[in-house]
């Protein structure tokens, strides 16, 4: 069984399910507030990585008109050829102290 891949998939005291079925009724009463309060939080985080997403989308959109605008002055220069190029691996040094 693999663990979180990355933080976000990481439980939170908020998020990890209770273990056995609540008796009293104040249990089951604390226990959907506490559901209620988490899907709540749930629903805002949502709406912030939307939010987020359109600001990006857009800045994006703002880049390449900015980029169309650019090109046509240097045909000559290919930008775009090093930003897709594939990244060297990184060196790996051992320091032994």
């Amino acid at each position: 069984m693999a663990g979180p891949k990355t933080m976000h998939d990481v439980r939170t005291a908020r998020s990890v399910a209770t273990r056995a079925m609540p008796t009293s009724e104040g249990a089951i009463f604390l226990q959907l507030h506490r559901l209620a309060s988490e899907k709540l939080r749930l629903e805002r985080e949502v709406e912030l990585w939307l939010r987020k997403k359109e600001r990006i989308e857009q800045r994006m959109g703002e880049i390449e008109q900015q980029m169309e605008r650019l090109r046509p002055i240097c045909s000559g220069v290919t930008i775009e050829s090093r930003i897709n190029a594939p990244k060297k691996a990184w060196r790996q040094v051992t320091v032994e102290y």
